[in-house]
């Protein structure tokens, strides 16, 4: 039989190729073994399949007991066995029996020899599956079988640590130098993600927030990080075994403090350039150090806050309440915490306040260690009190005034309606107050409602002294019927009739008014000056009581609308200039 080239024929038994041929690699030995770690495939005159090693080593299959052996050619005496097919051309993880071995370094006394090797010809960057087959390295343990065996997803544990770690120690470093200690610094970011509950009286808020934190740990090593920071979480017996920063929320009623649950999230994200396990280590794993990549840790928390209402100004006022947080004193020294960033996923619009604005800084720039504070505003929405205490005591306060405008004759239905009013106006008081936290100042809608009260109030004075003035007799409004009032009896100096034939003729009021008991004929005599002085008295006598009554009209209709007018703009004005220049 002729010679022939490979593709001139479907089938060939053996080619000659112009390329160096394929390297196999050994995944698994120790160090120091006698074994080679890198053979090339070689098939023998006789058609046997072996691997040659770059110095003493052989492994070739034994058909007659159906077994691979591993031998070096200077020790004949001493090898390994593996009871793989001749079909899996030993590619992949295969077991080994060295217990033929002599004087072999890799294995002590009474350990087991049997022991997984991984034969590959994969290159850098890439993953020997358990059948021998190459994948690329990033497709290890990202969720999705990629080796046709699916032993990707296998032993996908993502730290390492050495047994002389401790969880409870901060990862600080001493410098030997300066003989100090250097604190890990945390940097603190928050997501507010909805203000659930204020309550006044309390003095508390109940906030929902998102805590992450973010650090580096160098005595942590990190196998086969993705790119994706979601891809690299742990699991949650991984989160047990790390140190995780121990944060106090000062301002909560028992100093609680951020703790890992069944949701807590801690992920890796790769920041730092890798390294490949050496030939020593049977999978191929990319290493990455613990100083180079950031570690992430996010808990959703609901918690109850103390916030202290400050009310004089309510309700033009404006809150500032806090999230304390702090580190442990104890911990101080080996713990820097940084206040990152805040964002607000809520809505800022909430029933009774509005949230303007939020911030995440130091307590106190120049002194770190006193920790940082999370800000939160609240600004109260105003329409809600101008639609239940500033409007009804605004039309409570016009119906008092139009009293002013009711006839001498509805006197009863005058001081009523201003006795309700106030009765009203008392019970709107109280209900305010009560809704808010009793306080030993008076609030700005104190005084609104205060100076409400006292309208009414000094209505029914100034009408219950105006009708006293009306002196005449007259007919009132008495519970739903006519009441003829009597004056006091008039008195006449002798009989006008009598001494002035002609006074029946003239018009009443020429001698005495509504105001005065006495007519005195003297008003018209032919004595000048007795004349004169009567009209003085008569005129005196006319402004004691008519005076008066026009001069409470007068503080009826126009100094009290006046002095409310007064009393609001400067009230509104004040209250609406701090409430708009606050934010």
């Amino acid at each position: 039989m002729g010679d022939s080239h490979c593709e001139e024929k479907p089938v060939c038994s053996m080619c000659y190729v112009d390329y160096p041929n394929r390297k196999v690699f050994v995944r698994g030995l120790c160090e120091a073994t006698y074994f080679d770690t890198e053979y090339f495939l070689n098939i023998g005159e006789d058609g046997r399949v072996m691997f040659l090693g770059y110095l003493n080593s052989v492994v070739f299959y034994n058909e007659t007991l159906d077994e691979w052996h591993w031998f070096d050619r200077r020790y004949n005496q001493s090898w390994a066995v593996s009871a793989s097919g001749l079909d899996s051309m030993l590619l992949g993880v295969n077991i080994f029996d060295f217990k033929n071995l002599k004087q072999d370094p890799c294995f002590k006394d009474g350990e087991s020899t049997l022991r997984k090797i991984k034969f590959t010809t994969c290159v850098e960057n890439q993953f020997t599956c358990n059948d021998g087959e190459c994948i690329d390295i990033e497709q290890r343990c990202d969720q999705t079988p990629n080796c046709l065996d699916g032993s990707d997803e296998d032993n996908c544990r993502m730290i390492f640590q050495k047994d002389n770690y401790k969880k409870t120690v901060a990862p600080f470093r001493f410098d030997e130098k300066t003989q100090k200690v250097n604190p890990v610094s945390v940097n603190i970011s928050i997501l507010i993600k909805d203000i659930l509950q204020i309550k006044e009286i309390d003095h508390t808020y109940t906030l929902k927030y998102a805590m992450i934190m973010e650090w580096y740990d160098y005595r942590l090593t990190y196998y086969n990080l993705k790119k994706t920071r979601s891809a690299n979480a742990l699991a949650a017996t991984e989160i047990e075994r790390i140190w995780i920063p121990f944060i106090v929320f000062e301002n909560t009623e028992k100093n609680e403090a951020t703790v890992s649950t069944t949701n807590t999230e801690v992920t890796i994200t790769r920041e730092g350039n890798f390294s490949i396990t050496d030939n020593s280590i049977m999978e191929e794993i990319n290493l990455f150090q613990g100083e180079d990549n950031r570690i992430t840790f996010q808990e959703v928390y609901s918690k109850i806050f103390k916030c202290e209402y400050k009310l004089q100004l309510y309700p033009f006022d404006t809150q500032v309440c806090t999230v304390q947080i702090r580190v442990r004193e104890l911990e101080k020294a080996t713990i820097n915490i940084i206040p990152d960033l805040i964002f607000m996923e809520g809505d800022t619009v909430l029933t009774q306040y509005i949230v303007p604005h939020w911030s995440l800084s130091y307590v106190n720039e120049s002194a770190p260690d006193q920790g940082i504070n999370m800000i939160i505003i609240l600004q109260r929405r105003l329409i809600n009190e101008i639609m239940t205490t500033y409007l009804p005591t605004t039309l409570i306060l016009i119906i008092v005034y139009a009293t002013n405008f009711f006839k001498p004759f509805f006197f009863e239905a005058v001081v009523t309606v201003n006795l309700t009013s106030l009765l009203v106006l008392t019970t709107l008081f109280i209900s305010v107050s009560g809704s808010l936290p009793p306080t030993a100042y008076v609030k700005m809608v104190d005084a609104w409602l205060l100076f409400a009260q006292s309208v009414p109030f000094v209505e029914v004075l100034l009408h219950t002294f105006i009708d006293s003035m009306r002196l005449e007799e007259r007919t009132v409004n008495h519970h739903g019927k006519s009441l003829q009032t009597k004056g006091k009896d008039k008195k006449i100096n002798g009989n006008p009739s009598k001494i002035l034939p002609w006074i029946d003729e003239q018009p009443k009021d020429a001698f005495y008014s509504k105001s005065t008991n006495v007519i005195n004929p003297m008003l018209i005599a032919r004595d000048e000056k007795a004349e004169l002085n009567a009209r003085k008295e008569y005129y005196e006598s006319l402004t004691n009581s008519d005076y008066w009554i026009r001069i409470g009209e007068i503080i009826g209709k126009v100094m009290i609308p006046f002095v409310f007018l007064t009393f609001a703009a400067i009230y509104w004005g004040y209250g609406l200039s701090y409430f708009l220049a606050t934010y």
